[in-house]
């Protein structure tokens, strides 16, 4: 990590500001700052305005969302505000960038057939293809958030039920499928305890049997995002969206939808029926009574 991002993250914990929170901003600056060195082979001391519009218009081109692209603004602005502060700089290149109008995007889902290939991609034999394989399944089919999944601990799992109890500020417990039952069963009994370090509490443990982070789930995230060679960015969000769309496609009510998924509101929910697409016909016949 280059040093200025180092004392900038340094200076954003000490003003206690909450992990995710500076996690997301340092993440922002170092995909900057990788962009800035492989195009230009610059540093970050060296940035100039058209260098942030540039990679501002690849970020629209790769598909991300406004309020992505906005956080990255925000992002790049207050960091350059420090180095200006810090003397590092004489003038703060993203002063003067305005975030994009906030436009609600049709949610990126994968399709099913996608979701099935993503499936059979971990080598379940092996403790990083078994728990990649547990997580996977249990994004896909629980809708549950990333920082949701990182903080599931094993006595919030009941596999005999059926069940996992998400804690948070959207307590609620959220139903198993068969796939992610059987996964995250394989991976507990299989390999989890002969990793895990024994103090620790949480379902999801990295190599080194300590608990997995956000970053860890990107990286697993990428691995097969790659092996599959998929031409759009397999996130959490991705397969959360899936879940929702999956669920409507088959015949699943917003009101359940956003139970299961802890929407804060109805529209959050109705935002998924844009990616629907309705078997008017054949819903019709398998629900109304009278056919």
């Amino acid at each position: 990590m280059d040093k200025n991002i180092e004392i900038y993250k340094s200076y954003l914990n000490s003003k206690n500001l909450s992990a995710n929170t500076v996690s997301s901003y340092i993440y922002d600056i170092n995909s900057f700052h990788e962009y800035l060195s492989e195009g230009y082979g610059l540093e970050l001391n060296n940035t100039r305005k058209a260098q942030i519009l540039t990679y501002l218009v690849n970020l629209q081109k790769q598909g991300k969302s406004s309020s992505t692209i906005s956080r990255t603004i925000s992002a790049l602005k207050n960091f350059f505000e420090f180095m200006k502060k810090e003397k590092l700089i004489e003038d703060n290149p993203a002063i003067s960038i305005h975030s994009p109008k906030q436009i609600k995007k049709i949610p990126a889902v994968l399709s099913e057939e996608e979701v099935n290939l993503l499936m059979k991609q971990p080598e379940i034999a092996t403790f990083k293809g078994s728990r990649d394989s547990a997580i996977l399944e249990l994004l896909y089919s629980s809708g549950i958030k990333v920082t949701e999944l990182i903080r599931i601990k094993i006595s919030n799992v009941n596999l005999n039920a059926g069940i996992i109890n998400i804690e948070g500020v959207k307590e609620r417990i959220v139903p198993l499928s068969q796939y992610a039952n059987n996964a995250i069963s394989d991976y507990i009994k299989n390999f989890r305890l002969k990793r895990c370090k024994e103090d620790n509490e949480f379902l999801f443990v990295n190599i080194s049997g300590d608990t997995i982070s956000r970053q860890g789930i990107w990286k697993i995230l990428k691995f097969y995002e790659k092996q599959m060679n998929l031409n759009k960015e397999l996130s959490p969000q991705i397969l959360r969206n899936s879940f929702a769309v999956h669920l409507l496609s088959h015949g699943a009510d917003l009101g359940t939808v956003q139970e299961l998924m802890g929407l804060t509101s109805f529209a959050a929910a109705q935002n998924y029926l844009n990616s629907v697409e309705f078997k008017s016909l054949e819903v019709f016949k398998k629900t109304f009574p009278r056919v």
